[in-house]
């Protein structure tokens, strides 16, 4: 079988994917407890755009879901090889549940339903902004995802989760506000009102964690709050190339 490695082949891929999970009414942690798959990288694949599925998860969903192989790569054919997945029943198990089972089953559902109503997963990625000299930026891979209340997202921070990801801060130029190790949240939208505060900016390929006051006639004055590293100012119109504000820094967590 020959497969088309268009983007639109991929995500419906994904979608096929998705249904079978939506088919087995499971959510996407209980999913992934199912197939025995890591849920970030669950998280990741279905939830980024052009993201590709990949080999291990398709065997994982053929292995272990009555899904048929075929059908989740191409599309072709019967999705299910046996008995309808629609009916929460996988191949080696009994075609009929107790009572106390689907109740069980059932509030499992619900408060799924209802952690997935109050709560959003971030991703924190394995990236690191340098509150420093820079630090090179490499592939972004999500490491792991953390909880946040959507009512605080959008009622404290004025934000959108759609917009929110999290990176951990490497150096100490931003001391004592920020140490080495800290989680910070960083809202990447790019339509937000600039103004004064902490971002995360790119310099060539390296990113840096810095505090930005904007001055007339397009000047940035980039600053650090450990008075060990001086200030430099940058032109935005003459240097883009080379530099990028990629977020706005909105909350920071550490360890003590």
């Amino acid at each position: 079988m020959i497969i088309n490695t268009d983007v639109d082949i991929f995500e419906k891929m994904t979608e096929r994917i998705e249904q079978v999970r939506s088919d087995l009414e499971l959510s996407r942690m209980a999913f992934c407890k199912r197939i025995g798959f890591p849920y970030a990288r669950y998280h990741h694949i279905t939830g980024e755009r052009n993201s590709k599925p990949t080999a291990d998860l398709l065997s994982a969903v053929a292995s272990h879901t009555d899904a048929s192989p075929d059908w989740l790569l191409s599309g072709e054919g019967p999705p299910y090889r046996t008995i309808s997945a629609a009916q929460g029943i996988s191949r080696g198990t009994s075609t009929v549940r107790g009572v106390g089972e689907g109740v069980r089953n059932t509030a499992i559902i619900a408060d799924q339903a209802i952690m997935d109503s109050q709560y959003v997963l971030l991703p924190l990625y394995g990236v690191q902004g340098s509150a420093g000299e820079g630090r090179h930026v490499g592939e972004e891979v999500v490491e792991d995802l953390l909880a946040f209340k959507r009512d605080w997202i959008t009622r404290e921070l004025r934000s959108s989760p759609d917009d929110l990801s999290l990176i951990y801060v490497q150096g100490e130029s931003m001391v004592p506000t920020l140490n080495p190790g800290d989680v910070i949240l960083v809202e990447r939208n790019q339509n937000y009102t600039i103004s004064d505060g902490i971002y995360v900016i790119r310099m060539g390929d390296a990113l840096l964690v810095k505090r930005l006051q904007f001055l007339p006639e397009s000047e940035l004055n980039v600053s650090s709050d450990n008075p060990s590293y001086q200030p430099f100012r940058v032109r935005l119109r003459e240097e883009m190339e080379d530099f990028g504000i990629i977020g706005r820094v909105l909350w920071a967590g550490r360890r003590f």
